[in-house]
C-alpha cells in the first residue's frame, strides 16, 4: 500500500465533503462546519494549515434521514454509523473514502475503515439551566468512558495543539488516569452500550423545538458546545478551500465557546495536528 501524505489526505478529505454537500443539497438536508473546520473557514477560508481534519454537524432529523439514504447510491464514499452497525464505535457517523486504510496508533480499531470526516448528529436540551447542565454532564460521563474503552496504552497528546500552562505536568498526569482508566472502562462497556444509552437521551430533545442545542452525545467540548439553537441553524455559505459551504449564521458564540479568542492563531509550539494515525491508499492511484 502506497503512503499518503498531508497533502493528499486534506485533498481526500474535501473530496469528501463535496460529495456530502452535493448530496445534502439533492435531498434538502442540512449541514454546517464544526469545531476546527468552522474556525478554518472564518479564519483561513480553508483548512487551518496546521490541521489535518474536516468536522461537520447535522441536526439530529438530517442526520437520520443522510444515514438512511447516503449508502443507497454505488460509490467509492460510505457512512458508517450505529443506524447501520450496532457495534460502532461512537456516538458520531463517520463518511469514509473506501478506496484508503486508516491505521489508528493510539485508538483500538481495525483496519477495515478508510480516512473519512465526520458528521456529529445535533439535538436538542432541556430549556431548565440546571437541568440542561445536569443533561450534558451525564451524557458526557458516558461518552468519555465508551470513548476510553477504545482507547490503546499510549500517551496523550491532548494539549499538543493547546496553549495551557504546565504541559508536560498536565499530560503525565493525563496519561496516567488514561492508563488506570482503560481497563475500568472496558469493563463497563462490556456489560452496557453507552453510545446507545447516550444517543437515546440525546433525542429525547427536538432540536427545532429546543431553546439550547449542540453536540451533546461527544465529550471533547463538553457543554461549551451548547448554544442558542435558532440562530445558529440560520444557514449562511462561506467559503472554505475555494468552495462554498453550510456554515452557522451565529459561528461568533460557538467558537468564543470553544476557543475564547479565535481570530488569533495558537503559539508556534501548539500549531499541530492532534490525531494520531496514517493513511494509505489500498492499491496503487490511478
Amino acid at each position: 500500500m502506497r503512503s499518503i501524505n498531508q497533502k493528499e489526505l486534506k485533498e481526500i478529505e474535501l473530496a469528501i465533503l463535496k460529495d456530502i454537500n452535493d448530496f445534502c443539497e439533492a435531498n434538502n438536508i442540512r449541514y454546517y462546519l464544526c469545531g476546527g473546520t468552522l474556525l478554518g473557514a472564518i479564519r483561513h477560508k480553508g483548512f487551518i494549515p496546521w490541521d489535518d481534519d474536516i468536522d461537520i454537524i447535522m441536526p439530529r432529523p438530517d442526520y437520520i434521514r443522510f444515514n438512511k439514504l447516503y449508502n443507497q447510491r454505488k460509490s467509492h464514499y460510505r457512512v458508517n454509523s450505529l443506524m447501520n452497525d450496532k457495534e460502532w464505535y461512537s456516538t458520531f457517523a463517520e463518511v469514509e473514502d473506501t478506496r484508503t486504510v486508516k491505521k489508528y496508533n493510539g485508538f483500538n480499531m481495525d483496519d477495515s475503515h478508510g480516512v473519512s470526516i465526520d458528521i456529529f448528529p445535533t439535538d436538542g436540551s432541556p430549556d431548565d439551566e440546571e437541568v440542561r447542565k445536569r443533561f450534558w454532564r451525564i451524557n458526557n460521563i458516558m461518552t468519555r468512558i465508551a470513548t476510553l474503552s477504545r482507547q490503546s496504552f499510549t500517551v496523550s497528546h491532548h494539549f499538543a495543539d493547546q496553549d495551557v500552562k504546565y504541559e508536560g505536568m498536565r499530560t503525565f498526569l493525563r496519561t496516567g488516569i488514561k492508563f488506570l482508566g482503560i481497563p475500568i472502562a472496558r469493563l463497563i462497556c462490556s456489560l452496557f452500550n453507552l453510545n446507545q444509552l447516550v444517543t437515546k437521551r440525546a433525542m429525547k430533545y427536538n432540536v427545532d423545538n429546543s431553546q439550547y442545542i449542540g453536540v451533546s452525545t461527544f465529550p471533547h467540548y463538553g457543554y461549551k458546545e451548547c448554544v442558542k439553537g435558532a440562530p445558529f441553524l440560520k444557514i449562511t455559505k462561506r467559503i472554505f478551500e475555494g468552495k462554498n459551504f453550510n456554515t452557522p449564521d451565529n459561528y461568533d458564540e460557538y467558537l468564543s465557546n470553544l476557543y475564547g479568542d479565535y481570530m488569533t492563531p495558537p503559539s508556534k509550539d501548539s500549531q499541530q495536528s492532534h490525531h494520531d494515525f496514517k493513511v494509505y491508499w489500498k492499491e496503487e492511484k490511478k
